[in-house]
């Protein structure tokens, strides 16, 4: 009789302790970030409190160091941006966004790279020393223009001092507009215009002007950047930088719009038809050398 009476209450004790071990055998997978919150408090006394900012160390076999101390890594099967929680068993869980984050092409990234190079080119001329020993001078970045022709430039050079214009400003360092117009002419179907490179409307250098320009060099994998900030009074430098960085795709585009071969006014005597290929094709041949 006692015994009888005794079974339910020895196996409703049995299932209650039970519970916990299934409960804690779910797989973190089926488990919503509200309830890895809940689990989380329960935690923090089996594995200290979380920490947000822990340098964390990621392995491919699962496993993970956190704050020099290693644990289990557990994934939603997801391969996005999330965060990283306590599962409750001494070890974490990684829950990630139901949307993928797209990488950047790697036409965008050079891209980017380009405008962080020109970065690191205005803290050289300017970040150490700041405007010490240029009194009260105004910058006025010009194009870079090709080492090898102080006469071409291309969208690379003329890049290069477009953004100088943002860098020096975002430094604090004084820069003058040059090539604005005496007015803004409107144009319909086109827009309005401020800015001109016309031939005709020649910039004057103020007394104060310091004129930021330089020249670039480049090859079939290296582009080669030298800057000088100078007095164009007296031609005096008083501040220089230099780059060396790998060509990419989005360099190779820029550098290629604005310095290839020109169309020029040209003379040549008549002859025949097979004698002017051969050599035609010998000139070419020779102008390949001098092309990148």
């Amino acid at each position: 009789m006692h015994t009888a009476k005794a079974f339910p209450a020895i196996l409703a004790l049995i299932l209650l302790l039970a519970v916990p071990a299934l409960a804690a055998d779910d797989a973190p997978n089926d488990m919503t970030a509200h309830k890895l919150a809940q689990r989380n408090a329960q935690a923090t006394g089996q594995q200290g409190p979380f920490d947000p900012g822990a340098g964390v160390k990621a392995f491919k076999t699962g496993k993970i160091d956190v704050n020099g101390q290693s644990y289990g890594l557990h994934s939603d099967g997801q391969v996005h941006a999330g965060t990283m929680l306590p599962d409750g068993r001494g070890d974490y869980v990684w829950v990630g966004s139901d949307k993928p984050i797209p990488m950047p092409s790697a036409e965008h990234a050079g891209g980017r790279e380009i405008r962080l190079k020109v970065r690191e080119m205005a803290s050289q001329l300017f970040e150490k020393l700041g405007t010490n020993g240029l009194q009260d001078g105004v910058a006025m970045p010009a194009s870079f223009v090709n080492q090898d022709n102080f006469e071409s430039s291309s969208s690379f050079g003329r890049y290069i001092a477009e953004q100088l214009f943002y860098e020096l400003n975002q430094l604090g360092i004084p820069v003058r507009e040059y090539r604005t117009l005496p007015r803004i002419m409107t144009r319909p179907e086109d827009g309005e215009f401020a800015l001109t490179r016309s031939m005709e409307e020649q910039a004057p250098v103020p007394t104060t002007g310091l004129v930021l320009t330089g020249t670039y060099y480049f090859d079939k994998h290296n582009v080669f950047v030298n800057a000088r900030l100078f007095r164009p009074l007296d031609g005096m430098v008083l501040r220089t930088a230099n780059l060396v960085f790998a060509q990419t795709p989005v360099t190779r585009t820029m550098l290629s719009r604005g310095t290839g071969i020109r169309l020029q006014q040209a003379e040549t005597e008549v002859k025949s038809f097979a004698k002017l290929k051969d050599e035609a094709s010998l000139e070419f041949m020779l102008q390949q050398d001098d092309l990148h």
